[in-house]
């Protein structure tokens, strides 16, 4: 009987605990497309959402037998809000290896610019900044997935206008990537500059710059898979490369006219080998997109980059393809990492603000170097809160 006394008591201070604060603190509560809260003020806010991402390949080469199947390509939760001039955000991926994504904090007592501390997508490329929410294709280019950076702890700073953006920022190495010594040391910056920018009109040139200091007696790697997340064996692969540094150059431009919008980035490395001089490698993509109805696709000038397409009304089909080139291969470096094409068509039907299916068909065509060519069909039913 006592014990039931005070597990009433403590229930009982409980709800009078969070009555109180709700009379003292006002706040706005909403349910759609996840769970947030906001205080009357804006001075403090929380919202729980994430992502599930369910994935179905299939393969046709002659030179290997990859894996056809099903996989969940993505299953995240993540945690974001303010407490006055600060913000955070925490991700967490059930799935990939690599399983916390961000985590940092944000300092916006600046106008019109952020910084961040912590875990955090690095300052380089225009794809990369691009959520895998708001991808048009499955998966991102094998230029991409060859040089672009992901995430790493670093602090770094964002600061943008009407019609530019500006990210620069210093980074050591992959929270996840726990190898024990000395971390890498990089610093990367991206600005981008939009001459015509409307609701329905973006005109947008951009470039990033990275420069990677590598640890006493380390290696880097550049591989891509054939724009198929499902093939575990990768279509090119310089392997391990003994290297000091490495810096990276890209160049991008993103166009929308009303429901077209068009992408493309080239990214080049130069790489400082150890023991035999320098090797350089370079890749490319450039894409084409439609959305029907009438629907443009939304652009965020803070970031610099493409945002999630939220159809008008429940039903929205769009059409888009790709062009793809990476070339490993360095021939007065003796590096053959091989060299691959690659061709992408895509659908997505995008159900609902929350819910979209994706169709792609790639076909990715190697040379001697490359492991094999391969065509591959893949879809995704990708559900986000």
């Amino acid at each position: 009987m006592k014990l039931y006394f005070i597990h009433t008591f403590k229930a009982s201070l409980l709800s009078v605990s969070m009555l109180c604060s709700f009379s003292v603190f006002s706040a706005n509560i909403s349910t759609q497309g996840g769970f947030a809260i906001k205080s009357d003020d804006g001075k403090y806010s929380f919202k729980f959402n994430g992502r599930i991402q369910a994935d179905a390949a299939v393969y046709n080469s002659d030179d290997i037998d990859l894996n056809n199947g099903t996989e969940v390509r993505r299953a995240r939760f993540a945690a974001k809000g303010n407490i006055e001039d600060w913000g955070y955000k925490l991700q967490y991926d059930f799935i990939s290896s690599e399983s916390i994504k961000d985590a940092h904090v944000i300092y916006k007592g600046y106008e019109n610019t952020e910084i961040l501390i912590g875990s955090q997508v690095e300052a380089f490329g225009m794809e990369p900044q691009t959520s895998s929410n708001d991808m048009t294709f499955l998966e991102r280019s094998t230029a991409i997935e060859a040089f672009g950076l992901n995430r790493a702890i670093g602090i770094a700073a964002r600061q943008w206008a009407d019609n530019w953006t500006l990210n620069y920022g210093i980074y050591g190495q992959d929270v996840n990537d726990d190898k024990g010594g000395d971390e890498q040391l990089g610093f990367n910056s991206r600005f981008n500059y939009a001459p015509v920018i409307s609701a329905k009109k973006l005109i947008s040139f951009g470039g990033s710059f990275s420069s990677i200091k590598l640890p006493d007696g380390d290696s880097i790697r550049f591989r891509a898979r054939p724009e198929s997340h499902q093939a575990d064996t990768r279509i090119v692969n310089t392997n391990k490369l003994a290297a000091d540094d490495y810096n990276m150059y890209a160049l991008e431009t993103a166009m929308k006219f009303n429901s077209i919008t068009l992408l493309a980035e080239y990214i080049t490395t130069d790489v400082n080998l150890s023991q035999s001089g320098n090797a350089s490698f370079d890749g490319f993509y450039l894409s084409a997109s439609y959305l029907f109805n009438g629907q443009v696709r939304p652009y965020s000038t803070k970031q610099g980059k493409f945002k999630r397409v939220k159809p008008e009304n429940d039903g929205l089909w769009e059409l888009a393809a790709r062009f793809s080139s990476l070339d490993l291969n360095d021939k007065s470096a003796g590096i053959y990492g091989g060299q691959v094409d690659s061709i992408t068509l895509g659908a997505n039907y995008y159900i609902n603000n929350h819910m979209r299916a994706m169709f792609n068909i790639v076909s990715a065509d190697g040379d001697e170097f490359a492991a094999f060519d391969a065509n591959s069909a893949g879809a995704r039913i990708q559900l986000t809160w």
